[in-house]
């Protein structure tokens, strides 16, 4: 239900674009309204393909100032504030009106290969074995065995803690790398936005909606073919 409701709302706004609605669909005359125009930045977007969404509800819009920060931070600047970028693909998805700025952006979920991620390494647990040291201590009396038990306890102790430091090192070298990756190619990548419409307005236009996001991301004049 909801997915209709969103999809009602949507075609509420499309419907009013300046041009001819035919029997083509929603997402179909979104395409025509806005693939191939320029747009001019009016605020950083990160390059990532997951896309920074903003909320558009009765004119007006707004967007996760937390997350956006987030993103900026992990995957740095692909479109800055006063450039200009290409709309390369529009798509109606469950996430909203996915709009693909110079190629739509770097690949969020995999960065290295496309093929897996790289999380924080966990602390590794006690083994088996110091923990049966640690149970034998409690009841040793003997101090010569009690002696040899705490030494061998220290040395699997000094051998996890030993792992613990060189796994962080490895995910510390990853992340460099993940750094230089990013500085290299972003570029390169693009960016997206994503406009979710709460609208459910009927008065409201598609020109309504490109004005408030305006604020953000400007939608240029469609160009002129040269004479």
């Amino acid at each position: 239900m909801r997915r209709n409701a969103f999809l009602t709302a949507l075609v509420v706004v499309v419907v009013c674009a300046s041009f001819t609605v035919g029997q083509e669909n929603g997402e179909q005359l979104i395409k025509k309204a806005l693939e191939g125009r320029q747009v001019l930045m009016k605020m950083d977007l990160p390059a990532v393909d997951s896309g920074l969404t903003f909320t558009f509800d009765d004119a007006n819009v707004s967007y996760d100032d937390g997350a956006y920060k987030t993103l900026l931070k992990d995957y740095g600047t692909a479109l800055g504030n006063g450039t200009r970028a290409r709309i390369t693909a529009v798509h109606v998805t469950r996430k909203g009106i996915e709009i693909d700025l110079n190629g739509g952006g770097s690949p969020s979920r995999d960065w290295f290969g496309g093929v897996f991620r790289v999380d924080p390494p966990m602390l590794l647990p006690k083994s088996y074995r110091e923990m049966e040291l640690e149970r034998q201590i409690q009841f040793e009396t003997n101090q010569t065995t009690m002696s040899a038990l705490r030494s061998e306890l220290e040395t699997e102790q000094r051998l996890r803690l030993t792992q613990d430091v060189k796994n962080q090192e490895s995910y510390q070298q990853m992340q460099r790398m993940h750094s230089k990756y990013i500085e290299a190619n972003r570029k390169d990548w693009g960016s997206k936005i994503i406009v979710l419409v709460r609208s459910r307005n009927p008065s409201v236009k598609m020109r309504d909606l490109v004005q408030s996001l305006a604020k953000y991301v400007e939608l240029l004049p469609r160009e002129t073919a040269a004479q």
